[in-house]
């Protein structure tokens, strides 16, 4: 009698648990009302970021930065930098680390590729990377910008 109730108290408390954990769904995939103007938008222009005298550009094709299709990461520096490396993470959310190999295309221009995985929530910032060396310092620069935003 003693486990039957214990096992019907512990039952209660995992349910109640669970409808909380869970919200509203409606909730879960909401895309918040406030426009987020620190983001890059591409679908308006390039998104520029300044650091050690440098001012460098970046914009993404396609500009809807689809999840799980390829995509062409293009950076145009003002000035004559070394790109020295380049990765793209989960702002809010840990999906991992991607490595971005970034060939330089002529003395201010850059072009890499990426793959972004797919995230169930419906709103996904990534952060981009990008440590670059310009007159012997070496400085990082990151964009953020929201997947899937067509």
């Amino acid at each position: 009698m003693c486990y039957a109730s214990t096992l019907r108290k512990i039952t209660i408390i995992i349910t109640v648990l669970l409808v909380c954990s869970c919200g509203d769904s409606k909730q879960k995939n909401a895309i918040p009302d406030q426009i987020d103007r620190s983001l890059c938008n591409f679908l308006v222009s390039s998104c520029l970021k300044e650091a050690n005298g440098a001012e460098i550009a970046l914009f993404i094709s396609p500009n809807t930065v689809p999840s799980e299709q390829d995509l062409t990461i293009s950076l145009k520096s003002n000035k004559n930098i070394t790109i020295k490396s380049a990765r793209i993470e989960g702002r809010d959310m840990f999906m991992g680390v991607i490595p971005i190999k970034v060939k330089e295309l002529n003395n201010n221009d850059f072009s890499a590729n990426a793959i972004l995985g797919s995230c169930a929530s419906g709103y996904m910032v990534w952060r981009l990377f990008v440590t670059y060396e310009l007159n012997g310092q070496t400085s990082t620069v990151f964009y953020d910008f929201l997947a899937d935003n067509g």
